[in-house]
């Protein structure tokens, strides 16, 4: 990796694609994260069950 790092250091203008990367992870996560906390509550119960009803499904498939 010092290779690496040391062909990076002598790129002029590599850190703005550092910052770029960075502000794009932040926006990201704080979008889902948003998303996540306002999903209705309804949304949530449903996925939790879900897995039940698949598996329920799956044990009456294989009798």
């Amino acid at each position: 990796m010092n290779f690496v790092g040391n062909v990076l250091r002598d790129v002029n203008g590599i850190q703005a694609f550092y910052t770029i990367g960075l502000l794009i992870f932040l926006t990201l996560f704080v979008v889902i994260l948003y998303r996540t906390i306002r999903m209705p509550r309804k949304d949530l119960v449903d996925f939790k069950t879900s897995i039940f009803e698949v598996d329920e499904l799956n044990q009456k498939d294989q009798n």
